[in-house]
């Protein structure tokens, strides 16, 4: 649906609002996001189970007109000068059965990663999680996260 958006956009080019009027290429809800590095977050899957997620790193990307992102597989080129946030986060096993069970574990570091990094924008990221608690990133969980940035910088990679 967002994608929809963003292939709709670049159909129709800017050109399509006023010249007075301040257009953006990303949507609004690419602009904005509640968490921070470092915060533990769960989410429920579709089995009912629940999982811990944390917040690996939030990235303010600038492109200037003519910029290419890679979202989903797709390529777009960005007509007008505009940024988003890409979120990069760990996703955990669906292995607790309470929501209260996948707190405790965040809190006491106790819970399984299934996916170490995964690039998101923000509004895929904020997607049923819920806030638990915060600790600091460590060296170690962010070698996914700077592989993957080395890579999105040289243009080689995307985002979900």
């Amino acid at each position: 649906m967002i994608l929809d958006r963003l292939g709709a956009l670049l159909r129709r080019g800017v050109a399509g609002a006023p010249a007075s009027a301040p257009v953006g290429f990303f949507p609004p809800e690419y602009k904005s996001f509640p968490y921070s590095a470092g915060d533990l977050l769960v989410s429920e899957s579709s089995a009912g189970l629940f999982s811990v997620n944390r917040i690996l790193a939030v990235d303010r990307i600038v492109y200037a007109p003519g910029g290419v992102i890679d979202i989903q597989g797709q390529a777009f080129t960005v007509p007008v000068a505009d940024w988003l946030f890409v979120i990069s986060a760990s996703f955990g096993r669906d292995e607790f059965a309470t929501f209260e069970a996948a707190r405790t574990a965040a809190l006491n570091g106790r819970w399984r990663v299934h996916m170490a990094h995964c690039a998101n924008r923000a509004p895929g990221a904020l997607l049923g999680q819920v806030l638990v608690g915060t600790k600091p990133v460590t060296e170690a969980e962010l070698e996914g996260y700077r592989l993957w940035r080395a890579a999105f910088d040289r243009g080689e990679a995307g985002i979900y």
